[in-house]
């Protein structure tokens, strides 16, 4: 195999993605030519790759497609997302391409198949999805079209690793693996923030409580929502599936013109704050009270990972945090009353819409996250439904010293919400054989920087918490966009007949 440092590469459309491949390339050696619309623009985005970094590598701005591809190795086409125009540009490199030439398109949700066709030697296409921006990310998706030879493949991972990536394989699929299990994560974000959840409390739970670098709406907002909105409607034409659908309030936005941050409004209004700044007003943070606390209820053990947490915990202590994050059951009901009876301080640490009508008068509500080392809650405060914040929450959440946000009585709340529906779509990606699962974790953790990529989630919490989190999501929505797939119903039947204890599980709950 001819090594990065041995070959020509032409780059294909000097837009920031464009120019960041080319310079990727050109550092790891090989001689690059750059093309864009015509000669005028290649040399304004040849000055602009070379301006937009401190130690600029040698880049040539070719005169036309033929100059561009003359000894080529390999093609690389990062221009517009528009499947007419990729076919043009691919029609005319057909007619001058060298003998051998490898074919890869940068697109982020587009059929390489279709691309294949377009070229008229389906073989030699393949996807080389890069991220933005390409010189910091680690992650290339590698996209086998449904004719791409093993021989291209390999010489698109060998040269990816080559150039100190991480390639991760996927079949040719809309939007492929990260644009694909982010969907769920961006529309019940959005669907959050139009059910009354203010923006920049979707994206504190994102960050405190599941360790995400950027909330989703901020994410959205960066990118830009008419972006979005595209993929959305490319992935519901492919797919068919009403749970792909666009969100109204998105639509709406982008026809206003307020498309995120470049327009200065999008899901927030970037004259007035940035994002970071919405997101730190929205959290009230705590220092540790010194006080105690006990904990009961099937949710118990995977809190006391927590080590912040395990060393506030006593046993018998009035103070009572029940935890049962996936279940709101009789069992469950009668033992936060029996609490209550016996004169104890109740607060239920749980994310089922169940409570929304059992949680008995003075006992709080939160959803305790704990799976990483700083703990963060959802406190439910919701006056539509009449449910405050009693002083148990208080003492609780100082107990630990933890960080908080308050959030309305919606099924699932944030967090659960967020993580059950990705790791339902990604349990649906390796369904379906478009990646297998170590490809989606890995591609989760390089592409969008999660601590945990959504099957490993799964294996941390099981299978049976997250199938309960979907049922209860599915009940209290009436939404088939919340349906689980059969997948994640069969992994969870196996836990259940392998004797895997289950945080909704009767036999973990405790005597009181």
């Amino acid at each position: 195999m001819t090594s990065v440092s041995e070959i020509k590469v032409a780059v294909v459309g000097l837009g920031p993605m464009g120019r960041g491949i080319a310079r990727v390339f050109a550092r790891a050696g090989a001689e690059v030519a750059v093309l864009d619309a015509d000669q005028q623009a290649s040399a304004r985005g040849l000055e602009l790759a070379l301006r937009e970094s401190d130690d600029p590598p040698a880049l040539r701005a070719a005169s036309s497609v033929a100059d561009a591809l003359s000894g080529a190795a390999l093609l690389i086409e990062a221009i517009v997302e528009a499947p007419e125009a990729k076919a043009a540009l691919l029609h005319e490199v057909r007619a001058v391409a060298p003998a051998g030439l490898i074919v890869a398109s940068n697109t982020s949700s587009l059929s390489i198949g279709e691309l294949g066709a377009s070229y008229g030697d389906p073989e030699r296409v393949v996807g080389m999805h890069f991220f933005n921006p390409p010189e910091r990310m680690r992650l290339v998706e590698i996209v086998r079209g449904p004719q791409t030879s093993e021989e291209v493949l390999d010489a698109a991972r060998a040269w990816v690793t080559e150039l100190g990536k991480t390639p991760v394989l996927c079949e040719d699929s809309p939007n492929f693996i990260v644009n694909r299990i982010c969907r769920p994560l961006y529309y019940e974000a959005q669907l959050l923030a139009t059910q009354g959840v203010q923006p920049a409390v979707v994206d504190a739970v994102a960050r405190g409580a599941l360790g995400h670098r950027m909330g989703p709406l901020e994410l959205l907002d960066f990118v830009g929502l008419h972006t979005h909105l595209g993929s959305s409607e490319t992935a519901l034409r492919e797919f068919g599936d009403p749970r792909y659908r666009p969100i109204p309030r998105t639509r709406a936005l982008v026809r206003a013109g307020a498309t995120g941050r470049a327009a200065g409004r999008g899901w927030y209004d970037h004259a007035s704050a940035s994002p970071r700044e919405a997101v730190a007003a929205a959290i009230r943070q705590r220092s540790r009270s010194g006080r105690r606390l006990s904990m009961l209820g099937p949710g118990r053990d995977l809190h006391l990972v927590n080590r912040q947490l395990r060393d506030v915990v006593e046993p018998d202590l009035t103070l009572a945090l029940y935890s049962c994050p996936g279940s709101c059951d009789a069992d469950d009901t009668h033992e936060v009353r029996e609490l209550v009876l016996r004169g104890a301080r109740v607060v239920i640490d749980s994310s089922h819409p169940g409570w929304l009508e059992a949680l008995p008068p003075g006992v709080g509500w939160i959803r305790l996250h704990t799976l990483h080392e700083t703990p963060f809650a959802e406190v439910v405060c919701d006056r539509e439904a009449d449910i405050g914040a009693p002083p148990p929450v208080e003492e609780i959440l100082g107990a630990i010293g933890c960080a908080s946000v308050e959030v309305p009585a919606l099924p699932g709340l944030v967090a659960d919400r967020l993580m059950n529906t990705m790791a339902n779509e990604a349990m649906l990606v390796v369904e379906e054989g478009t990646a297998g699962a170590q490809a989606v974790d890995i591609a989760m953790r390089l592409g969008m920087n999660h601590p945990l990529g959504p099957l490993e989630y799964v294996e941390r919490v099981g299978e049976q918490l997250v199938l309960a989190g979907l049922r209860g999501m599915l009940d209290g929505f009436g939404d088939p966009r919340y349906r689980p797939t059969q997948l994640l119903v069969r992994r969870a039947a196996r836990e259940r007949r392998r004797g895997v204890p289950s945080l909704t599980d009767r036999s973990l709950r405790l005597p009181i």
